[in-house]
Order: structure tokens, then sequence, then C-alpha cells
């Protein structure tokens, strides 16, 4: 279990190739970078800041983009100032920021963003640690498509995004931007017996999702009882299926890979909305 960042985060080989057959009236196709796999749930990407490249863990609910403290020192990048934010349990976090930073996976050219470092310590024990995380301020103003069974992720053009949420279903969708505006970070509204819950698309939650011990009972679930399971159909047709951990937390919830591996997630950062369909390759958690 990991506790995403939600505002400032202090807390993998990329190609482009087309997504699908592009017609000739489709001058610009699609852009596809390549995840790899890390650990058992989790993916890496490559990633280039200011010129630099390393293999970065991809994180959905980060926040914040974030280069480890060494690859950092080798950035042309001038950290100054202090970022602070919360994760999801209220832990505060602070560090200094390197203004828009040019970030690109292979020939990929992402979105600049306002860059953090962050120290992981022992998080990942004997496992070589990422150079940085990847977030979805990388992507501010894009349209992606996160497709864990085919392992990629996609920039889409207006012609592919059609093709793509013909077949899907379309779920509310909140942007949340903390770091004084420099975070971004999804919320997918669920519908609860009492109103709209909003949980985060988390791909950095390896192994479980997690709600809030206020909304336990209105997924089933026991307050009082920390490991769960999961189940409930958040959207018409779209059943999240996962091992889940209730906890005191500062929002309501998430839906970490044992949801999003077993779906295909649209994003349109730009105009806050998303589309989710089941994954062809899904697996049961």
């Amino acid at each position: 279990m990991r506790a995403a960042l939600i505002a400032c985060g202090l807390f993998w080989t990329a190609s482009t190739a087309p997504a699908t057959p592009v017609s000739a009236a489709e001058a610009t196709p699609p852009q596809v970078i390549k995840l790899e796999r890390f650990r058992k749930a989790l993916w890496t990407v490559s990633v280039t800041v200011n010129g630099k490249t390393g293999r970065f863990f991809l994180d959905t609910g980060g926040g914040r983009t974030l280069l480890e403290t060494e690859f950092a020192k080798g950035v042309d990048c001038r950290f100054w100032g202090r970022t602070t934010g919360f994760n999801m349990f209220g832990e505060p976090g602070s560090g200094p920021r390197c203004d828009q930073a040019a970030i690109a996976s292979g020939q990929v050219a992402l979105t600049s963003a306002d860059v953090g470092v962050i120290d992981w310590g022992d998080r990942w024990g004997a496992d070589r640690k990422p150079d940085g995380l990847l977030s979805l301020d990388a992507f501010d103003g894009k349209v992606i498509t996160l497709d864990q069974a085919a392992a990629t992720l996609t920039l889409e053009t207006d012609e592919s995004l059609a093709r793509r949420v013909a077949t899907a279903t379309e779920v509310p969708l909140r942007l949340a931007r903390e770091c004084s505006g420099a975070c971004l970070t999804v919320f997918m509204g669920v519908p609860t017996k009492a109103g709209m819950a909003w949980l985060t698309l988390d791909s950095g939650a390896g192994g479980v999702s997690l709600i809030a011990k206020d909304y336990a009972e209105l997924f089933g679930l026991r307050p009082e009882r920390q490991e769960q399971r999961l189940v409930y159909e958040v959207a018409p047709g779209i059943v999240a299926d996962s091992p889940v951990v209730v906890a005191d937390m500062i929002m309501d919830g998430n839906l970490g890979q044992p949801f999003l591996s077993r779906h295909v997630v649209t994003l349109d950062l730009a105009h806050a909305r998303a589309w989710i369909a089941s994954s062809n390759g899904a697996r049961r958690p």
C-alpha cells in the first residue's frame, strides 16, 4: 500500500507508434508511450527532464512529477523556494521546485511542469529505485489513455479519441490542483445511495484500493475492519472488484491497480472528462 500524493508529492524505454491504423484524413497519429513492468503490479516509463534521461515510476495519483535526489543533481534546473502539500492520510510534505522543466518520453514531448524532488529512502528495498515519479501534471491539457493490458499510455488525437470512446462508458471527473496550482490529480465520481463519492484513479497503489472510514458502509464495507474486499458497480457495467483497505483519510478513497489493471482508462485533462472500458486482457486481482 502507498500513500498517494495529492498535493505536492514529496513525494519507464518509450517509443512512438500509431495505436491503430491511421486514415488519410488523420494527419497526426496518436503517440504511444510503452510502459515497462516494475515489480508485480506497477509500471515505469523512460523520462527525459531538461535533457537528462531516467526511468520514472508512473503514478497517476502522485499529483506532481518529482526527481529522485541523486538524479536531480545532474539536471540543468534551478531548484528554489518551497512547495507544501498533503498525502491522502493528511501527512504534510514540502520541498523546492524547478520551474517549467521540459519533460519528454522518448520522442513524445509532454507538458512542461514545475518539478520537485523526492528522497525514496528505503521504500523500494533491494529493487533498483526509480529516478523519479511521473505524474499527471506532465500530461496537463492532453488526452491520454492508460491500457495496461497493452502496456501503453497513448496521447490521443481528436480522431483517435472519437474511436476510443465510442465503446467506452463516460464517468464523472474532477481535476484537483494543489501545490499552488502546480499539481494535477483526477477524481472519478462514483454514485452511492447518499450521493457522489470522489475516488482518485491511482496507478501507484499496487495491491489494493482504499476507502475512507466515513464512506465504508456506502460501499458495503465495515468501518471497523481494515482489510476487506470491495465489489461495487462504480459506473453502469463497470465493477470494481478489489482488495481494499478501510482507513482514516482526508479524501473519499482511491481506485488502485486492482481496478485500473482490468480497465482501459481515458482522461481528458483539458476538459475534465473520462471514459472507462473493460480490458480484454483483464485478470482478476
